[in-house]
């Protein structure tokens, strides 16, 4: 008998075994594969050149590793996709690193310098929302905000904001991130107009 029950456990755990779900793909927000570039070094020779990126501010239910996309008010998680960073930690990494490439001259980090940036950057993103349409088709709404401000008090805070809308596929995770990725890169675009302005 005891024989019997053991025979069944182990067939049972076979079973489920059999029917797990794949395992977790995780993704990362990045500029994809830039092509190489040579080697150099560039050091900033005092702070007029050094510029702050602060931890990018998003929605509080987006602010997870969860791959999400909205149907009406229904939010609807991945099962087997996972940012690899949450959102505000990996939207600012791939801010900093685009605006890096744009701006070799300029010392750009998310980094808390030593000494005082000459200035920060501060990014609030009000909507990141991508609504699932018909086909695996999606449609994102992003509406964001950005500061720009001198380490100068007696210098003029740089605000300004947008707001646009980029449509893609969506059928895999992968779609969804690429979809995240162009949007994210597009404000990156528009920032960077502002920080040309300092000059």
């Amino acid at each position: 008998m005891n024989k019997i029950i053991t025979y069944c456990s182990l067939s049972a755990l076979a079973f489920f075994a059999g029917c797990a779900a794949p395992s977790l793909q995780y993704y990362t927000l990045t500029e994809g594969n830039p092509a190489p570039k040579s080697a150099q070094t560039f050091t900033p020779t005092n702070n007029a050149s050094i510029i702050y990126i602060a931890r990018v501010t998003v929605p509080d239910y987006l602010n997870t590793t969860d791959i999400t996309t909205r149907n009406g008010t229904a939010l609807t998680h991945s099962v087997n996709g996972r940012l690899s960073s949450i959102l505000s930690v990996g939207a600012t990494g791939l801010i900093t690193n685009l605006l890096t490439d744009k701006n070799p001259n300029l010392w750009i980090t998310d980094e808390a310098p030593v000494s005082p940036p000459a200035y920060q950057v501060r990014i609030n993103i009000r909507r990141f929302d991508l609504q699932a349409e018909a086909n695996k088709t999606g449609t994102l709404n992003l509406e964001a905000s950005w500061s720009i401000i001198p380490q100068n008090d007696k210098a003029p805070v740089q605000k300004q904001r947008s707001s646009f809308v980029v449509q893609g596929s969506i059928q895999t995770d992968n779609d969804i991130v690429k979809l995240e990725q162009n949007a994210l890169t597009q404000l990156t675009n528009n920032i960077n107009t502002t920080i040309q302005q300092l000059r």
